[in-house]
């Protein structure tokens, strides 16, 4: 695990730490990853203490001009406690208290899933927002493949553990490689009643094997429609197709994806 070229395995504790405040996580439930028993304001400014930043004053300084970044009145809200707060304030409270530190990276764990769609809009927008306004950069968490068009610049897919494919995400999203990708992308639902079904061989069948023990060689070749012997004899590597598009897969697709409605209006809207 590489980042800024130091391997975070091998750090020792104390070096760790210091590698730690350039690294915040905003978790899926805004409800739990918040302690119930403290107020907004504490909340917030846990990172800073512990990492002795600033005065009291300076914290507290620190903490009003956070909330008011993610648009929440720190005069209302820096005294309410959690169960006071609806789920997107909830979630605008995690976010500031990531960003306390002033951190390099932001790993979002499934950071909407458990807001309603108008709730997620919002903070979606505020994610962008803070991006534009601090130049962060977010590692972005999710199942939902219509959100993580949305929100990257570069998609990685996975599956029981392993990568499948990495690229551009206007790569990934017009012309997937990996057939696992392929029926993610086909999952989307189309909003359209009108648009032509898509291929029902890019349907997943069988069940999900364990995590614990997962097939040889290629791990979705019992559910892939185009798995051959090798596929089972040999785990496929990563391996460069195209420009910064990465498949690991030994007969990769080949061939434009067909985009639904939906996505091309998506596509018109942002070109």
């Amino acid at each position: 695990m590489i980042f800024e070229g130091q391997d975070l395995v091998r750090l020792p504790r104390h070096a760790l730490k210091a590698v730690r405040r350039n690294m915040q996580m905003v978790f899926q439930d805004p409800f739990t990853s918040l302690d119930p028993r403290w107020p907004v304001s504490r909340i917030v400014e846990e990172p800073l203490i512990a990492y002795a930043a600033g005065s009291r004053k300076e914290r507290r300084d620190r903490v009003a001009s956070l909330l008011d970044l993610v648009g929440l009145d720190p005069a209302r809200y820096g005294g309410r406690h959690p169960h006071e707060l609806s789920g997107g304030q909830s979630q605008r409270v995690a976010v500031a208290r990531a960003l306390a530190l002033e951190p390099k990276l932001i790993i979002c764990d499934e950071p909407v899933s458990s807001l309603d769609v108008l709730v997620q809009a919002q903070v979606l927008n505020l994610f962008e927002r803070l991006r534009s306004e601090l130049g962060l950069s977010y590692l972005f968490i999710a199942h939902d493949l219509a959100l993580v068009k949305q929100v990257s610049d570069r998609v990685a897919v996975m599956y029981l553990g392993k990568l499948c494919e990495v690229g551009p995400v206007r790569e990934i999203y017009r012309q997937p490689m990996h057939p696992y990708t392929l029926a993610l992308l086909a999952s989307i639902p189309d909003p359209d009643p009108a648009h032509k079904r898509r291929d029902t061989a890019t349907v997943i069948s069988g069940e999900l094997p364990s995590p614990l023990d997962p097939p040889s060689g290629c791990r979705f070749r019992t559910r892939c429609p185009r798995a051959q012997e090798r596929c089972a004899a040999e785990a496929p590597e990563l391996r460069a197709d195209g420009d910064g598009h990465l498949v690991a897969c030994h007969f990769p697709l080949a061939g434009a994806w067909q985009p639904t409605t939906a996505d091309a209006a998506q596509e018109a809207a942002g070109s």
